[in-house]
């Protein structure tokens, strides 16, 4: 059976980047982000517009960035370091609301009189950056349940 589209398929320059996802159920799948060269996980996961294409195993799916909880990669696929900035560092283990954890180590510039993790927090962005084990993990602060400093 040969399924209709509703428009053709677009070809854009794509990299496809291998990952792991976990959704607000808290379900898990090994999957492929489509990241415009030029652009990085973070950039894809903190785009305004509500889904995202993401390659799973039976083919593409239109998710929504909503109920994305995490994101990981392998760390030639993370955004570099902010060089030669004063960069905090805390470890620590973020628990999500599926019930589900990510450990490792938060990083962060900091400015001036707002070097606790608490401060990074509560900063704007959408996404806690979480590097261990040659792998990146982007959580969305709306499944973040708590996070516990370690060491």
């Amino acid at each position: 059976m040969n399924a209709k589209r509703s428009q053709a398929m677009l070809r854009l320059p794509r990299d496809q980047t291998p990952a792991v996802i976990t959704t607000q159920d808290g379900e898990r799948a090994d999957v492929y982000l489509f990241v415009p060269p030029g652009e990085n996980v973070a950039q894809v996961l903190d785009d305004p517009e509500p889904f995202v294409a993401v390659i799973y195993s039976a083919g593409v799916r239109l998710v929504a960035r909503s109920t994305i909880a995490c994101i990981t990669v392998r760390e030639t696929h993370a955004v570099a370091d902010d060089g030669d900035l004063p960069v905090e560092r805390q470890k620590a283990t973020v628990r999500l609301r599926t019930g589900g954890s990510v450990a490792g180590e938060l990083r962060w510039t900091a400015p001036p009189g707002r070097r606790r993790t608490l401060d990074h927090l509560n900063e704007p962005s959408t996404h806690l950056v979480v590097h261990g084990g040659g792998e990146t993990s982007y959580v969305a602060k709306a499944h973040v349940a708590s996070v516990s400093e370690e060491g």
